[in-house]
């Protein structure tokens, strides 16, 4: 029967795929508008969660505001599927018109550096459009990305980012596969805002303790590669505005659980930033404060074996 359902899935993605190609770009994202906005009154998935994260997080937002919020992400991210889907056909001409670059400087000296990047950023804005603008400016990349849970879907996906012309790793490969690849000067691009389980470190975001992915601030301290952070922000008539930052870890001497928690904290606090600036951008559908921090334990809990 999940066979039948994977089959079924796949067809219906390809079926809808087709023609969002096939569309100018400016009817594609009305379609994709129309979508998200599907979601949010007929299909409202994981509605509540979104509208409660939002609330959470906002406390000084009316009702009104915070339902205003949810709808306009379930908007963005109707754009984002459609936008994701064309990602073939994005040639020369369409990054010449519809983006722009905000310290590209950054990934320059990052790449003089010999050391490779951890560039890392959130389901935030067009998220998937973060290792592809990273790798169409010229450097060797290889993007971390979770498996989806239908196998035909996840084949479908790759293929879309491997229109990249990047490699892609599983999440969750070997850390040992990362400093290799850091270590031939290419850059790692990972999303590390969704909730690590028992096994993250818990730092404040929006206001909550958090469990967070500890592998980017890891990967950075163990190689003395440099962490460059990224946002890609929605602008209008489909326009988007890569925005890079590094964050410093030159006074962090040593991948020690106090430094992975310190430069964790660092990364979250530039995410939360955008997302105070552009709440509409970010995923708020995602369960993302769903693991308590373990009671009489400190905040700095660190995944096991982290060190190595």
């Amino acid at each position: 029967m999940k066979k039948i359902q994977n089959v079924v899935e796949y067809v219906l993605a390809q079926l809808f795929a087709f023609p969002v190609r096939m569309l100018p770009h400016r009817i594609a994202l009305r379609l994709g508008a129309g979508l998200g906005y599907l979601a949010y009154y007929v299909v409202p998935i994981r509605k509540q969660v979104a509208l409660k994260n939002i609330a959470a997080s906002f406390p000084d937002k009316s009702a009104r505001e915070v339902r205003r919020i949810c709808r306009n992400t379930y908007r963005n991210f109707g754009l984002n599927i459609v936008e994701f889907l064309r990602i073939p056909e994005m040639d020369d001409s369409y990054y010449d018109r519809y983006i722009e670059v905000v310290g590209g400087e950054q990934l320059q000296a990052a790449g003089r550096g010999g050391r490779g990047a951890v560039c890392l950023s959130g389901h935030f804005g067009n998220w998937e459009l973060f290792p592809a603008l990273i790798h169409r400016m010229g450097f060797p990349m290889v993007g971390l990305a979770r498996d989806q849970r239908n196998p035909l879907v996840n084949k479908m996906i790759n293929r879309n980012r491997e229109a990249w012309g990047a490699e892609l790793a599983r999440l969750g490969m070997g850390v040992r596969a990362v400093f290799r690849a850091l270590a031939a000067n290419k850059f790692i691009t990972i999303l590390a805002d969704q909730d690590a389980h028992a096994e993250g470190v818990f730092v404040d975001f929006l206001g909550r303790p958090s469990s967070t992915a500890a592998g980017p601030a890891l990967f950075a301290l163990k190689t003395g590669a440099p962490l460059v952070f990224g946002v890609v922000v929605r602008g209008a008539g489909g326009r988007h505005t890569l925005i890079l930052e590094q964050v410093d870890h030159d006074d962090l001497e040593g991948a020690t659980p106090g430094n992975i928690y310190q430069l964790t904290q660092r990364h979250a606090r530039l995410l939360e930033k955008y997302i105070r600036l552009y709440p509409d951008h970010w995923l708020w559908m995602h369960k993302r404060w769903k693991t308590p921090p373990p009671s009489g334990r400190s905040i700095e809990k660190v995944i096991p074996g982290g060190e190595g």
